[in-house]
């Protein structure tokens, strides 16, 4: 962020290179008098000349500074590792400010790697925070989100172009240092111009068109930006900075109000002593409360403060609480229509540099600040969040929420650029689930009493489409659990096997399912698998015969068809089908009938695309009776119909024994990386 340090309230403003000249003899000089373009190079050539590895490394170390503070990480970077990696006198510091530099960059990986050293090496910063919001940022980097940012390219400059807000119903205001901005003063800081107001037309689309100065009378040589209106847009609050080569000033917020032609000449709000620096208002849609951002007495460097309108003006500060405001900066505040407030901070654990946050209004402050995430965190700078449409127009708008805010992020045209932000009605889909199989009190007796269902791990899960072709697939872990990421509107199967289980599936589907309160849809499945006994035999149920006759009778053929599917899904097994009768009739009869009906079941398998070599038909007669009634013995027609049933049992496998490890496992963090999160 370059221009925009001016309005981050750091420093006094300097222009004017007749100063600069005058009194600027070493890199050091130049650091002290905040003109840190001039400082680089100053130092640098300081750097060439130094002998002394020390004093050498102190140098690189000052020349990363100045790079920083007008946001060239990937320049900071450069003569950090110099100060660290390439020096014989490492420091733990040194190492930490390299990976900020990495982190503004976005090489998550490298960041971490270099705050690890730089915990071992010792640090007087707090390495421990950096480590947890570089593993976090990475991570939300990696999230889905709803939200899809675009540069406005039609906007932007090579210069720093930020803090964009809303005006009227088709006006986008920001702040400019592009090279039309009035007078030719420099800053010695950036080496841009002062910023000016620009304004630019909006519509739905978002804004576009010409760039035009937002008003000649309120533009000056001066230094103006980060402006605030009221919903009637008849008022504006804005900040403005004055400098020349023998007084600087401090920065203050302005009013200017509009007749219907001209806005008024600016009055100075005296909100604080003129010894502290205040910009960036922000004013509620009753504009009865205005908040702002300033260095004066609080938690940190700049903190975030506000007042309430009273009979004779503004009320005295308030402090927006340590939820807010921490030992860094808190800046460029937004009130949204409940007055929650939207700002940028440093002192929480973001994503690199500036991060937006979200605090809810309470009472007579605002609590929970929460990190608004990637895509519109980033490593670099991010800051000035306004939201222009807060929720759908009807149940048929796609678009839930839209809005502007400003970064310096990498891909952008300047220092800093103006985004547009949306958030659609976008669903990401899952499913999770886990294979479980029955636990026998005699695990090789399937007749012994279950326990329960246990996770079966290294369970073969394949994710298939509505045809049955394989798209991807999961080996379960030890607690037998899959996941698979889904497609909206679309039908699937999951199909779960394993050597000496019978294989199972189950169906799931996303068509139709949609949520505009939740991005994350997801489903779980279980899925059950049947260990294979081979002494086993299961009963098929409703298999009915014409009397005294092997002819299968129509109903049995609908049951004998989800038998198929079941014998399709586990081809690595050979079936017996077993047929018995009551003990009614000759046994020899019994015998004769039953090897009739137990092959008219394999018939019909065969015809149905079942092997013929994987099945084997037997009758049993009545030689294996469930219950006592055998020949002799007097028994109700309910007894006799036990003894009248159709089964089947594996009677060989055809598994493929392989070594397979799970899709994810388990690990527990190493005891170093426990000790870097703990605190």
């Amino acid at each position: 962020m370059k221009q925009t340090l001016i309005v981050l309230l750091s420093v006094f403003v300097f222009c004017g290179c007749k100063t600069k000249t005058a009194v600027i003899k070493t890199g050091d000089d130049a650091v002290n008098r905040k003109l840190y373009s001039v400082a680089t190079e100053m130092l640098i050539k300081e750097f060439d000349a130094e002998k002394n590895p020390l004093k050498k490394q102190d140098k690189a170390i000052a020349i990363g500074n100045s790079f920083m503070k007008y946001n060239e990480p990937v320049n900071a970077s450069h003569w950090y590792k110099k100060a660290s990696v390439e020096s014989g006198n490492t420091t733990g510091d040194a190492f930490y400010k390299l990976g900020q530099t990495l982190k503004m960059q976005e090489l998550y990986d490298s960041a971490i790697a270099v705050f690890t050293m730089s915990n071992k090496l010792g640090s007087s910063y707090n390495v421990r925070k950096e480590l947890r919001s570089a593993r976090e940022a990475l991570k939300w980097q990696n999230d889905f989100s709803r939200i899809k940012t675009q540069n406005l390219e039609s906007v932007n400059t090579r210069y720093s172009d930020y803090a964009p807000t809303l005006f009227g119903k088709d006006k986008l205001v920001f702040t400019s240092s592009r090279s039309d901005a009035t007078g030719d003063a420099q800053n010695g800081w950036t080496g841009e111009k002062f910023g000016d107001l620009y304004a630019v037309s909006r519509n739905e689309n978002g804004a576009s068109g010409k760039v035009a100065p937002f008003s000649r009378e309120l533009n000056t040589e001066a230094y103006e930006g980060t402006s605030a209106f009221t919903p009637d847009g008849n008022s504006m609050f804005f900040t403005r900075c004055f400098s020349n080569e023998k007084v600087s000033e401090f920065c203050h917020i302005y009013l200017s109000t509009f007749d219907g032609t001209v806005w008024s000449e600016p009055e100075k709000l005296y909100l604080f002593p003129d010894t502290f620096n205040v910009g960036q208002p922000a004013i509620s849609n009753s504009g009865n409360l205005l908040v702002v951002s300033s260095d004066y007495e609080g938690f940190g460097g700049k903190d975030i403060f506000y007042f309430t309108k009273t009979d004779t003006g503004w009320s005295r500060p308030s402090n927006a609480s340590g939820t807010v405001n921490t030992t860094g900066d808190e800046m460029f505040p937004w009130l949204d229509e409940k007055d929650n407030l939207y700002f940028s901070s440093n002192g929480f654990a973001g994503m690199g540099g500036l991060d937006i946050f979200k605090a809810t209004r309470s009472k007579n402050s605002w609590r929970n600040a929460e990190n608004l995430r990637a895509p519109i965190n980033s490593g670099g700078d991010d800051f000035g969040y306004v939201i222009e449409k807060s929720k759908p127009l009807n149940n048929a708008d796609t678009v839930l929420m839209t809005g502007y805010f400003s970064s310096s992020r990498k891909g952008g045209k300047g220092s800093d650029d103006v985004y547009r932000f949306q958030e659609l009605w976008l669903n990401q889909y899952e499913v999770r689930g886990k294979v479980l199989t029955k636990q026998f009190e005699n695990p090789d007796d399937p007749n012994s009493k279950i326990l329960g269902l246990v996770p079966l791990r290294l369970s073969k899960v394949d994710l298939q489409n509505s045809k049955g072709d394989s798209l991807t697939s999961f080996v379960t872990d030890t607690g037998g659990l899959f996941f698979f990421s889904l497609q909206q509107n679309t039908n699937y199967n999951l199909f779960a096997s394993r050597n000496d289980y019978f294989s199972n599936s189950a169906k799931v589907s996303t068509v139709g399912k949609r949520s505009r309160d939740s991005v994350l849809i997801s489903q779980y499945v279980e899925i059950e698998l049947e260990k294979i006994f081979t002494s086993k035999e299961i009963e098929i149920p409703n298999i009915y015969y014409d009397y005294d006759k092997a002819t299968l009778r129509p109903e049995s053929k609908v049951v004998l068809d989800s038998l198929v599917l079941f014998f399709t899904q586990n081809k690595a097994i050979d079936i017996e089908i077993g047929s018995h009768t009551d003990s009614r009739g000759s046994d020899e009869y019994n015998l004769k009938l039953s090897q009739a009906r137990a092959q008219s079941v394999v018939d019909y398998l065969i015809e149905k695309g079942i092997g013929k070599e994987r099945l084997n038909a037997r009758g049993f007669g009545e030689t294996r009776p469930v219950n006592g009634c055998v020949n002799n013995v007097k028994c109700s027609e309910e007894e006799h119909q036990k003894n009248r049933r159709t089964t089947f049992r594996v009677t060989g496998t055809k598994f493929s024994l392989q070594s397979i490890e799970p899709t994810q496992i388990r690990v527990d963090p190493k005891p170093d990386e426990e000790e870097e999160d703990g605190e």
